[in-house]
């Protein structure tokens, strides 16, 4: 009698459930800004550092899949483009936190860490149920 083979995991660990746990952590965050400190210029701080720290999460993904291949690597110009676009958007953001006043830091650095959660939360998920 061979033994049973054990039941495909369909829940493993994914990018697109990375992405969409952060967009929960980082508009919980603003909502918790808001309700909290009654911070608008918090709120939105924090938004648009947990988008551009999305957004850049996004764009590696597509860097790394298109350069590191196993075959040949496919190095182009979208690349470089890329990657130039993502330090130009993280510039922009840091930028704001030095010239605008309204700027709030913590919003930022929580904005930014927002990801980092999420990457945590699930590995450690997908570490659980065996996907990891």
């Amino acid at each position: 009698m061979a033994a049973p083979t054990p039941p495909e995991n369909p829940r493993r660990f994914s990018l697109d459930n990375v992405v969409r746990l952060a967009w929960v952590f980082v508009f919980s965050g603003a909502i918790s800004e808001l309700v909290i400190f009654h911070s608008i210029a918090g709120a939105v701080s924090l938004t648009a550092a947990g988008t551009v720290a999305i957004i850049n999460f996004r764009w590696l993904e597509v860097v790394v899949e298109g350069v590191v291949q196993p075959v040949r690597p496919r190095f182009t110009l979208a690349s470089i483009l890329r990657i130039i676009g993502r330090f130009g958007l993280l510039a922009g953001v840091l930028a704001a936190l030095v010239w605008v006043p309204q700027v709030d830091p913590v919003a930022v650095t929580l904005g930014f860490s927002a990801l980092v959660a999420a990457l945590v939360v699930e590995g450690v998920r997908g570490g659980r149920v065996g996907g990891g």
